[in-house]
């Protein structure tokens, strides 16, 4: 029957008394849809059949059949289709059989689609009886149905909320899939006439959208975890997309991970599967931790941790080390990981130093614990190659200071790797007990006031830091090379007691010249009253080491800035005088008693109190000073380091100039030291044009540095090199402190006569 003929027997049927159903089965969407909109019309009614069904449930066929059965007036019954189907062939036939048997009143179309084969009924009456129309046409085609977990929904922006909606999508949906977020499992619907798939798990649609999500298992992340990816993917997205939305591109995966504190759980997730699946070209390190890595929650472990595998010796040990360091560089909050690692780390035990890095405090004070266990065992130079990585900045205030003087270059060498290995060497105390009586010190350094009045305070700032000792001029040196800055020291001495009564007469002459100076207490601070837990009697280590370095580093960081801002052309660094930590790791009192008790821990004492002179000290101002490491006996002792005394480290202090450093030096050797032609007993002496005025300026000659001497003539310099006496070509560097200003300079020796000898041959 075509459906001009199907609408008339409709009419007929409406216009008739019958008291029986009429079901009329149609083939396709279009001729479904023309059927109601020609009959929704008047009071002709059409009653929801969602209605029938709770939240994301089935059809409820009592209340389909109570409609039917008390009907009054024209009822049509469309949409029960999909649920029927649903359900099986078996309830299609008994639920269609019951209500089209049964008596109304009224006037029940029933609307089926493609359900003509259903309708061979035993009873031949039903259809003698005109109970049945079927509308001819080719069957369009039916959607499959797909169920999907209610979290997915976002993913399908035509998705349908509840199996309540089958009945509407069987006989509407004109897409070949239909997708029905639903709680209910298919294996409820064992009988049903339609294909449905289930996916409760986003990982499989991941894998079909984007093959590269099989190369993480499924169960790395939970059904909601696939899930969250699938929502954040969209339709038409796939990993790419999503990692671009989350973490700024595959590219910038390790970059990422600055903000990974930040991160809720998900996106913590999220980020440790990217890495698995985009893989980091950019960190190797990344990559080894995220694979060693079982999820997401040991991800950051891992990061720290993974380092401990690899073998310190391995030739791509340092680049991985390097990774490792920048990746944790970037989880500034990671404290807790941070201590766990170091008292992991131990397990390396001579060779933990080199997993260490310098960028938090438990780790710089692991360092320092292992300087005090293993540092011994090794010297300075290799204590210095080995914390060049791990502590650049421990390797620089090891670093060497030339002095212009061979005591003093190799006191201070000495003195500086015995305070980071926590330990007095029995030759160094010789030299110590020497000195205290040689007095060299007087003089090999001029008094500090000899030098404050020739200095150029136009345009300056002072600063005047309490305790700063020469013994950081080696650092201070390469922290200003490293800041652009270029830095003239003069080492000079401080007035007895080393206290700093007697020493701040610089302050007036300053403050004249008018020059604004600033006190900087910190140092002074550390070493007097053990901040944070640097007391000797509580922490025998010198962790104090570390506060004292980043003092200084500060202090120059701010210069740095406010000379490049312009808001003066040089800083004048200036000391009242150094301290000991000798004198405390020492901890011995000598046979004199102090008539008060405590005053300056025992280094000096008046002289009313003791008529005699003591061993090892020196008289003045009114004092006994001790030059060696003993202190007055009853007297406290020392919290960090102690000053007071004439040891050397008390007494010699610098006074430094520090300015931006000019670009484009010139440096060379000048035309007439080339060529030396040498006689018997006569040595190599080099003259240098260097285009400023340093005291720091020195050659590097066969790895050993030369000191340079300004001569009469501006800018020339002369070195004097007694161990060069035979022939031969000799290349050097010029340097000025840390900074090198020219390389490979060359000079030769020829022999007086030789030229002659020749002549005869």
């Amino acid at each position: 029957m075509n459906l001009d003929d199907a609408k008339k027997r409709i009419q007929n049927y409406l216009n008739s008394t019958k008291k029986w159903a009429l079901i009329v089965d149609v083939q396709t969407k279009t001729d479904l849809s023309e059927i109601v909109d020609f009959f929704k019309i008047g009071e002709n009614k059409f009653p929801s059949m969602e209605e029938l069904c709770s939240q994301d449930g089935i059809i409820k066929l009592d209340e389909l059949y109570d409609i039917v059965s008390n009907n009054s007036g024209n009822t049509f019954i469309s949409g029960i289709t999909g649920f029927l189907m649903l359900l099986g062939e078996e309830t299609i036939r008994k639920t269609l059989k019951n209500m089209i048997t049964s008596n109304i009143s009224g006037h029940v179309v029933i609307i089926t689609y493609q359900c003509k084969k259903f309708l061979n009924f035993s009873d031949p009456r039903i259809k003698e009886s005109g109970r049945l129309v079927v509308v001819d046409g080719n069957a369009d085609s039916v959607c499959d149905v797909c169920f999907i977990a209610p979290t997915l929904a976002g993913i399908f922006p035509g998705s349908y909320q509840g199996i309540q909606k089958i009945g509407y999508i069987v006989e509407n949906c004109r897409y070949d899939s239909a997708y029905i977020a639903t709680k209910v499992d298919r294996s409820f619907f064992s009988e049903t006439l339609y294909h449905i798939t289930q996916l409760n798990n986003g990982y499989d649609i991941l894998c079909d959208k984007d093959s590269r999500t099989s190369i993480v298992p499924r169960y790395l992340g939970s059904a909601e975890q696939w899930n969250y990816v699938l929502q954040r993917m969209g339709k038409c997205g796939n990993w790419s997309s999503v990692i671009a939305e989350n973490f700024g591109s595959e590219s910038n995966l390790t970059h990422a991970i600055i903000g990974y504190e930040l991160f809720d759980k998900q996106k913590k997730w999220l980020y440790f599967v990217a890495l698995s699946i985009c893989g980091i070209k950019d960190n190797e390190y990344l990559q080894l931790a995220a694979n060693r890595a079982s999820n997401s929650d040991e991800l950051i472990k891992s990061i720290f941790r993974t380092i401990l595998t690899l073998d310190w010796q391995n030739e791509k040990f340092k680049d991985l080390y390097m990774q490792r360091k920048e990746l944790i560089r970037m989880l500034e909050n990671s404290l807790s990981m941070t201590i766990d690692f170091c008292k992991v780390v131990s397990v390396k035990e001579e060779n933990a130093i080199f997993y260490l890095t310098d960028l938090t405090q438990p780790e710089k004070e692991k360092i320092i614990a292992w300087l005090d266990t293993y540092g011994s065992n090794y010297t300075r130079e290799e204590l210095i190659s080995i914390l060049n990585n791990v502590y650049p900045d421990l390797a620089s205030y090891l670093s060497k200071f030339h002095f212009k003087n061979e005591l003093l270059d190799s006191y201070f060498e000495t003195y500086k790797y015995q305070k980071v290995v926590n330990r007095i060497l029995p030759s160094f105390e010789v030299v110590v007990n020497e000195q205290s009586t040689k007095m060299e010190f007087v003089t090999l350094l001029k008094p500090r006031t000899s030098y404050i009045d020739k200095l150029d305070m136009q345009n300056s700032r002072a600063f005047f830091i309490d305790a700063l000792g020469v013994e950081y001029l080696g650092f201070i040196q390469q922290k200003c090379n490293e800041y652009n800055l270029s830095v003239n020291i003069i080492c000079a001495r401080c007035e007895l007691p080393s206290l700093t009564e007697y020493n701040k007469e610089f302050v007036e002459t300053l403050t004249l010249a008018g020059c604004p100076i600033s006190d900087v207490k910190d140092l002074d601070e550390i070493k007097h009253h053990g901040e944070n837990s640097f007391d000797y009697e509580k922490e025998k280590t010198p962790i104090y080491l570390i506060k004292e370095l980043e003092v200084i580093d500060d202090l120059l960081k701010q210069i740095q800035a406010s000379v490049f801002g312009g808001q003066y052309s040089k800083a004048i660094i200036i000391s009242d005088h150094g301290a000991s930590r000798l004198a405390v790791l020492h901890g011995t009192e000598n046979v004199w008693s102090m008539a008060t008790k405590g005053e300056h821990s025992g280094r000096c004492c008046r002289i009313s109190e003791i008529d005699s002179k003591p061993d090892f000290a020196i008289e003045e101002s009114g004092f006994w000073v001790l030059a060696n490491y003993d202190r007055f006996k009853g007297s406290r002792r020392a919290n960090v380091e102690v000053h007071g005394g004439a040891s050397i480290e008390e007494v010699a202090v610098p006074i430094i100039e520090i300015t931006q450093k000019s670009t484009n030096i010139e440096a060379f050797i000048v035309d007439t030291s080339k060529v030396l032609t040498l006689g018997a007993k006569e040595h190599a002496v080099i003259k240098l044009y260097v285009g400023i005025k340093n005291n720091n300026i020195a050659i590097k000659l066969d790895g050993n540095y030369y000191d340079a001497e300004a001569t009469v003539d501006s800018y020339v310099y002369s070195v004097d090199l007694k161990e060069y006496t035979k022939k031969g070509k000799f290349t050097f560097d010029i340097v000025n402190g840390s900074e090198v200003l020219a390389v490979e300079q060359q000079f030769e020796i020829k022999k007086k006569g030789m030229t002659e000898v020749s002549l005869f041959d």
